[in-house]
């Protein structure tokens, strides 16, 4: 990689993108993980428009189920670096728009690493419109009790749980400082890690991403836990199961086809730097462990 490209390498807003893509494709878990009210119903539309024609979009906005069968929705917004006026002018607008569209009550959520002695916590529009939304702040959860019982967990190759993967993703939010000496310890832990599949273990070492282009030092530090997550290698175990996607492979069996992906599946697994072993291929792809060794 060229020196030009290493200075534009470290992603931009990385924390909006890790907090996209973990309700993108986890929603459910994440209304667990926090806790929020109701039963996870569905995804929401977190676009609609303003007054003016303009476009307000939410960061995550989905639907619950309320014990009294009532329908609700939440709207989960991040922030990063602040929680005052302009944010809640923001999430006014986001409220509003939901309220008109949908015709549902709404809550409003703000997850942040602020401390909550920063973040603004209420906000009058009008003697009769405050809007008191949650505010959740990373920095109110124990991240050394976290890490230790799921670095335990791992030290004891216990399979971890999507909550449990995902807290080892987001921990170091925890942390108001230290945190590259955190991401340090936390880096290799997401490798040694084992999910409840490979699939979600390859999406949760594509959002570490997110944390290393966040808290390492400097691009080099990038480049050598990208490394140490098994980035790479994910993605590219991720470019043959979009291969064989291609192909009409249906788990990994095709007519006419077999062959070809045995080959490729021989040669992955027989790499000495491939961290997937031979029965998760054969539980990812449907060949069984012995075609797969032979390639036939």
């Amino acid at each position: 990689m060229s020196e030009e490209n290493l200075e534009d390498y470290r992603l931009d807003k990385p924390m909006d993108h890790l907090h996209q893509r973990l309700f993108d494709n986890n929603c459910p878990t994440m209304h667990e993980l926090f806790n929020f009210s109701g039963k996870f119903q569905g995804r929401c539309p977190n676009k609609n428009a303003n007054s003016d024609g303009s476009m307000a979009e939410v960061d995550i906005s989905y639907l619950t189920l309320l014990e009294n069968n009532q329908q609700m929705i939440i709207n989960v917004e991040d922030e990063t670096s602040n929680v005052n006026e302009v944010t809640y002018k923001k999430i006014d607008k986001y409220r509003t728009n939901h309220k008109y569209s949908f015709g549902l009550p709404v809550m409003s959520i703000i997850t942040t690493s602020l401390p909550s002695n920063k973040c603004l916590d209420e906000f009058m529009f009008s003697p009769t419109d405050i809007l008191r939304p949650i505010i959740i702040s990373y920095l109110s959860f124990d991240g050394e009790k976290i890490l230790s019982r799921i670095k335990c967990k791992i030290e004891n190759k216990e399979v971890l749980t999507k909550l449990e993967f995902i807290w080892l993703i987001i921990v170091i939010r925890t942390f108001e400082e230290n945190n590259f000496e955190i991401l340090e310890i936390v880096c290799p832990l997401i490798k040694m890690a084992k999910a409840e599949s490979l699939h979600f273990k390859m999406e949760m070492t594509f959002c570490s991403r997110y944390i290393i282009h966040k808290y390492a030092e400097t691009v080099d530090d990038i480049l050598r836990l990208e490394e140490v997550v098994g980035l790479k290698e994910t993605l590219r175990f991720g470019d043959l199961e979009k291969e064989i996607e291609n192909r009409g492979f249906v788990n990994g069996k095709a007519e006419g086809e077999t062959v070809g992906s045995l080959s490729v599946l021989k040669e992955l697994a027989s790499d000495p730097d491939c961290r997937y072993t031979v029965e998760e291929l054969s539980e990812k792809f449907g060949f069984t462990k012995e075609q797969i060794i032979n390639g036939k």
